[in-house]
This record gives structure tokens, C-alpha cells and sequence, in this order.
């Protein structure tokens, strides 16, 4: 009993080997299944989830992610949904669950596989546009021993072009910057690989043209994004 309640609050669950084309058995046995190709959770009673990421990575392994869709009556509003993400290995499930996302009415946003070197991780893709200011995330998880981890949050776009026109209001500064994510080669003694950002566009009026190679800090566990580029509104 002890061993089962640490395993559980670890994330890690133990579950039979699903079908590489199937895993909606899985799905169903930790989701609640409500229409054709929709599911809620116990927790979460009103909102709608989809599966939104199914993906094998080897013979016996593969990621799944389940996205918010929004509730039923769309009441949510201003609500941002969240991201589910498992790594199934064998019969062993690592979850981790609850990642909000940045979005109205219950949505969490769009999910990717991404390759990092050696390993496959996800990419969730987010973002809002309120009062003038606009703004896209990107947010990248990779399992790392027996957690899924999130090792960056890298704001990709940014704009305050609504809300800063420079003929209304004189000394305003404009932002409009694109980030563009990528992952070089592996080297030795490196689980991750590193991130290179390139950033191009204007911030706080001047103009920017710039890159960033990352190495993948052990100790933190986390990418070291810089802080110019962590823009916030």
C-alpha cells in the first residue's frame, strides 16, 4: 500500500502494454468518456478533453497528451485549459498533469513532438492577444528518469502594437519580436542537447538581431533562457 501511494504521487503508475495503435483503452481507464473522440476528468467535471498528441517513440514506448477543450455550456471564459502529458513505456505510465496553458474558454492550446538530441519531448504551443498586447509561448517538457520535466518557457512572439502607437502617444516603445527555437547536436556527457535562440524584430523601440546558444543546466534541470527575453505585460 505504501509503495503504491509513492509511486502515485510520483506520477508513476502502473498500467497493461496498450496496442501501438490504440491507446484509448488507456485513455478510458484514467478519463471519464463522454462523446466520440472526447473525455473529462473527475477533477475537472465540466471541462472537455481530446487527445492531441499520440505519438510512438520506440517499439514500446510512446507519448500521449490530452488537451483542454473547453466545457460544455463554453462558459469558461477567460479560463485557460491544461495539458496532460504521459510517457507510456511498457506497462508503466509517467504523467504529468495539470499544465495550464495560456487561452480563453477552456482551450490549453496546440502540442508537438519535438526531437532533442537523443530523446523525444513535447512542445506546447500557447498563446493570448488582450488590451493591445500579444503574446505566444512555447513550452518544452522532456522525461527525464522517472519525472517529466519542464525545462524552458521561451516567450516566441510579443507585441504591444495595439496598445503602443506611437502617433497617439508620444515616447511610446514599440515590441515586436519573433523567437525562434531550435537544438543543436549532443555532446559528451550531456543528456539534453543545446537550445539556440534567435530573436529578430524590435524591443522597447530598438531594434534586435540575436542569437543564444544554451547548454542544458544539470543542476536546475532547466534550459538558462535569458532574461531579456522573459517579456511580460
Amino acid at each position: 500500500m505504501k509503495l503504491a501511494l509513492t509511486l502515485a504521487l510520483a506520477g508513476i503508475i502502473s498500467a497493461p502494454l496498450y496496442a501501438a495503435d490504440d491507446t484509448t483503452r488507456f485513455i478510458n481507464k484514467h478519463y471519464q468518456p463522454l462523446s466520440v473522440g472526447e473525455w473529462r476528468k473527475a477533477d475537472t467535471p465540466g471541462f472537455v478533453y481530446r487527445r492531441c498528441l499520440d505519438k510512438p517513440i520506440s517499439a514500446q514506448q510512446r507519448i500521449l497528451v490530452m488537451c483542454g477543450e473547453g466545457d460544455n455550456a463554453n462558459s469558461a471564459g477567460a479560463d485557460s485549459g491544461y495539458f496532460d502529458i504521459w510517457y507510456l513505456t511498457g506497462d508503466k505510465a509517467i504523467s504529468l498533469a495539470g499544465e495550464q496553458g495560456a487561452g480563453r474558454y477552456g482551450q490549453s492550446g496546440d502540442v508537438q513532438a519535438v526531437r532533442m538530441g537523443d530523446q523525444w519531448g513535447v512542445v506546447t504551443k500557447t498563446g493570448y492577444s488582450l488590451q493591445g498586447f500579444t503574446q505566444d509561448f512555447e513550452r518544452y517538457y522532456v522525461r527525464l528518469g522517472e519525472r517529466i520535466a519542464n525545462v524552458a518557457t521561451v516567450t516566441v512572439y510579443s507585441d504591444n502594437l495595439g496598445f503602443c502607437d506611437v502617433t497617439e502617444k508620444a515616447g511610446c516603445k514599440q515590441d515586436e519580436l519573433k523567437v525562434k527555437v531550435g537544438f543543436g547536436e549532443m555532446h559528451a556527457g550531456q543528456r539534453l542537447p543545446d537550445m539556440k535562440l534567435t530573436a529578430k524584430g524590435k524591443l522597447a523601440g530598438e531594434a534586435m538581431n540575436k542569437s543564444w546558444l544554451l547548454p542544458f543546466d544539470e543542476k536546475t534541470q532547466r534550459y538558462p533562457v535569458p532574461e531579456v527575453l522573459n517579456i511580460g505585460y
